[in-house]
């Protein structure tokens, strides 16, 4: 057998190897999955209403002025038709890759999204319905101001969330990785989203920092406090001086709504 049989059999066993870790895994996914609390919706994501105030804007701008509707369908068929005649005449060309008057995304940074015509038409696909999609929801009007601009929000998220390079199928990046590695990042991204979907009963809550990897007295210190006042605000914690000397006016800090004391306690 040569050293290429050799290396091409070796990259064939890691790949059976991880190819049956990830079938382990997803039997694992499934059943964390089983274990989910029933959570109210509310938490979730806005009630249900929201999205029925915005729907009736919507509705109810489509009859007071649908000059307005019709010219965003126009504008947005019309750019995607554009491109998909473009993208088929130089495929027809020989793989070419259209012209492409989208804007610059920090998401799309590797060569494939400019120079692979599936790449290039999944991104122009992705950001011009993104863009027709911000526009109608900008344009509603009849709304309260802060339910549109929840609706706005949420919108965006849902927007992010759909983009092509959250999914593996559609990121060059980790297709290109799952190769080089023959499968082992793959391996390695399901046993950390089972991990944390163990842990957390069900949830798909992303660990941010390893627990183990703190121990009091080594790497993370704590200090004596005790609540010096406390109202429906607040509470004022005075930490317990471990010196000799202090300073006549203390250092009062005022730690962020987020996380809280998470500052303090590292």
């Amino acid at each position: 057998m040569t050293i290429d049989e050799k290396e091409n059999a070796a990259n064939l066993e890691r790949l059976n190897h991880n190819l049956a870790k990830m079938e382990e895994l997803s039997q694992r996914l499934v059943k964390a999955f089983a274990h989910k609390r029933s959570i109210d919706p509310k938490l979730q994501g806005p009630e249900s209403d929201l999205f029925v105030r915005a729907m009736a804007a919507y509705m109810a701008e489509m009859m007071a002025n649908p000059a307005k509707i019709f010219e965003h369908q126009v504008t947005y068929w019309g750019k995607m038709f554009k491109h998909y005649v473009e993208a088929q005449q130089e495929l027809a060309r020989g793989m070419g890759v259209p012209n492409d008057p989208t804007p610059k995304d920090p998401r799309f940074r590797n060569p494939l999204w400019d120079s692979h015509p599936y790449f290039n038409f999944l991104k122009q696909n992705y950001l011009l319905t993104s863009e027709a999609i911000e526009e109608a929801v900008h344009d509603i009007e009849g709304m309260d101001d802060d339910d549109k601009a929840r609706v706005e929000y949420f919108t965006q998220q849902i927007v992010d969330m759909m983009a092509p390079t959250n999914f593996f199928g559609t990121n060059p990046d980790a297709i290109e990785r799952a190769v080089e590695t023959d499968g082992a990042s793959l391996v390695k991204g399901m046993e950390n989203l089972v991990r944390d979907i163990e842990a957390n009963r069900g949830e798909v809550l992303v660990t941010l920092a390893d627990p183990d990897a703190f121990t009091v007295g080594d790497n993370l210190a704590t200090t004596e406090g005790s609540v010096v006042f406390r109202n429906r605000m607040f509470e004022l914690i005075q930490y317990k001086p471990v010196t000799e000397t202090v300073y006549k006016t203390p250092i009062i800090l005022f730690p962020p709504w987020i996380n809280k004391f998470y500052i303090l306690d590292l």
